[in-house]
């Protein structure tokens, strides 16, 4: 099976991260993979994946009739048997090339993209995020064979945003290697910690992602006076790239020096896996998320999870199980959570457990490959039925 991916880069983001990572898996199964790219990102998996000897081609055209033009040429050239378009400027491009070939075009549902919460970001305004939501129902409705869905919780949102029969998502969850990640291990954790100035009985909470209103790092920032009442050792690093709320975080921290203290901001990182091994909890105060694939790769790790209760996130973190969920926009309660993991042993280590196995059994990369697989499969046999 052929297999023509679209997308925007292969970048260090969720989608594009889990798109490399999957691909030299199913060419292991046989399959032929290559890509289209809007661009390179200069970053991320891009030269790993050509140093494989994978297809990664970025459009030559920057305008969206071209570059629709240009990939409608190579889809007839390449012939592939699927085209999967993933982001909602790839999506744009792909689904109008793919639109009446041979091909079946199918389209991943990464987020909750048009939340409400969407709609308290400062950077975004309304009546274009509504008019993105049209142009991405009416061509999915049109143009889609069928929809892949990160979670239960993401096919059920878009399922009502988008206006689409939920039949036509099917759900298939990331997965990440483990042969990338590694072990969680003593040694690994203690290494890191020493390289970051972090005492062997300092608490250490970590936040992964860019700096984003979306990733809501203030509120982490907010909640750290709270935390502090509970846990006076305490040392709270945020991993990502600058970002639309870089200059609200930087003020934030102004304006809180205990938190200021406590806090260290440490950009764009390639070891999230070895942050993750030296964190004592994960912390993700987002507004609105898909996977939140960093939680799989802390699952992975060992290092439990406290989350915002988004609708993204429904059917892979389970409160008082594998993570804490927490109210979204509530800095006490997030306070409390972390305090919680931190300061009850017995908690941290049923989380712990309970992520590991979670993640063995349902979010390997040879897990989401052999499902991957299966959804492409269906797809050619029925194209936009599926098995009631």
């Amino acid at each position: 099976m052929k297999i023509l991916y679209v997308i925007d880069s292969l970048g260090a983001s969720g989608a594009e991260h889990s798109t490399a990572t999957m691909m030299p898996l199913l060419r292991a199964r046989g399959h032929e993979i290559s890509v289209a790219t809007l661009y390179d990102a200069g970053f991320g998996d891009e030269d790993r994946i050509r140093g494989d000897d994978f297809d990664v081609r970025p459009l030559q055209s920057r305008r969206f009739v071209g570059r629709v033009r240009e990939l409608r040429r190579r889809i007839k050239v390449e012939r592939p048997a699927i085209v999967h378009t993933a982001l909602f400027s790839s999506d744009m491009v792909g689904r109008c090339a793919g639109w009446r070939t041979d091909a079946k075009v199918v389209s991943s549902l990464v987020n909750t993209t048009y939340d409400s919460a969407r709609s308290t970001d400062p950077n975004v305004r309304r009546w274009k995020l509504r008019i993105v939501q049209l142009l991405d129902s009416v061509t999915g409705r049109l143009m889609v064979d069928r929809f892949h869905a990160v979670s239960e919780g993401v096919a059920e949102v878009n399922a009502r945003d988008l206006r689409v029969s939920r039949s036509r998502i099917t759900v298939v969850q990331r997965g990440r290697s483990r042969v990338r990640l590694g072990e969680w291990s003593e040694g690994r954790r203690a290494a890191v910690r020493a390289s970051l100035g972090c005492g062997p009985s300092t608490s250490m909470v970590l936040a992964v992602g860019r700096q984003e209103h979306q990733k809501a790092h203030v509120d982490l920032v907010s909640a750290i006076p709270h935390l502090l009442s509970n846990v006076a050792d305490l040392n709270v690093f945020i991993a990502g790239r600058n970002g639309n709320a870089s200059g609200v975080l930087a003020a934030a921290l102004a304006a809180n020096p205990s938190a200021a203290r406590a806090v260290e901001l440490l950009g764009h990182r390639h070891d999230v896996p070895d942050l993750l091994c030296a964190a004592d909890v994960l912390a993700i105060p987002s507004l609105y998320e898909g996977t939140a694939g960093v939680a799989l790769e802390a699952m992975a790790l060992r290092c439990p999870v406290v989350c915002t209760d988004l609708p993204g996130v429904r059917g892979v973190l389970r409160d008082g199980d594998n993570a804490l969920l927490v109210p979204v926009s509530d800095p006490v309660a997030l306070a409390d959570a972390l305090a919680r993991v931190l300061t009850d042993a017995d908690l941290a280590g049923k989380l712990r457990g309970a992520g590991a196995a979670d993640f063995e059994a349902r979010f390997t990369i040879e897990v989401a490959a052999v499902a991957m697989e299966a959804f492409y499969l269906d797809v050619i046999a029925r194209g936009r039925k599926v098995r009631r």
